[in-house]
């Protein structure tokens, strides 16, 4: 799956804070202050960003107030994703996801069925599954404590390692591991999604996202723009360019 895949760090209770209680009542966003990280302040006046970035947090949700879709992934699992960047830190890779590993052990017991931690409203009579169902979805989630499990058995079992370094191509096991610390030291689960954050296939472009770009980690952006250099050093090596 050659598409952007984002993982996401957030609890239970701030999916409950940040998106069902919105979904359910807008003005429940009133009480809430979306994350604004040091880096975009240097150059930006932090109010005008925190109405920039509540705005845009508020219009995501009223787009999925207004969708109607008959599959889980695509709709409220997604938008978790896209709210959870409003407020926490999230990280990126391109092409690899949890989701195409396909040893069935290890989605037994790494991976958190949605219908564990989700309201049975969202979620009873929509498709649902623990894999992407594509561009603009959500796939796996974890919870907190299977996320401890898979950091823990990555550093003591020799299979789970190889597992996981041959998803995570290069250093791209260093983004997901990151996710994984970051989730670990915060007591948060972890969310799978694709095409949160869209990175140019241009060195030193800005990505596009439907969340605030600036709460990406940075070793997302730094992982992919040394793959990108080294792709385009491939390509263009001897012609001179």
């Amino acid at each position: 799956m050659d598409l952007s895949i984002s993982y996401h760090p957030i609890s239970e209770a701030q999916m409950k804070a940040w998106y069902f209680d919105a979904f359910e009542d807008l003005g429940a966003i009133n009480s809430l202050e979306v994350r604004i990280p040091k880096e975009q302040q240097k150059n930006h006046d932090l109010e005008e960003l925190q109405t920039f970035y509540k705005n845009k947090y508020t219009e995501m949700i009223k787009r999925s107030r207004e969708l109607d879709y008959d599959n889980f992934n695509k709709w409220h699992a997604y938008f978790l994703a896209i709210v959870q960047g409003f407020f926490e830190t999230f990280y990126f890779v391109q092409g690899s996801a949890l989701s195409s590993i396909i040893d069935p052990e290890f989605h037994k017991t790494y991976v958190t069925a949605w219908e564990e931690v989700i309201p049975s409203d969202y979620i009873e009579d929509l498709q649902v599954s623990s894999k992407l169902q594509g561009p603009y979805s959500g796939g796996v989630y974890m919870s907190a404590e299977n996320v401890k499990k898979l950091l823990h058995d990555y550093n003591n079992d020799a299979f789970i390692k190889e597992l996981l370094d041959e998803q995570f191509v290069g250093r791209k096991i260093e983004v997901f591991l990151a996710a994984l610390n970051y989730a670990s030291k915060n007591d948060q689960g972890l969310i799978e999604a694709t095409k949160v954050i869209e990175q140019s296939g241009e060195l030193f472009e800005e990505p596009s996202c439907f969340s605030n770009t600036f709460n990406c980690d940075v070793i997302s952006a730094a992982v992919y723009t040394s793959d990108l250099a080294a792709h385009f050093d491939t390509i263009y090596k001897g012609t001179g360019e």
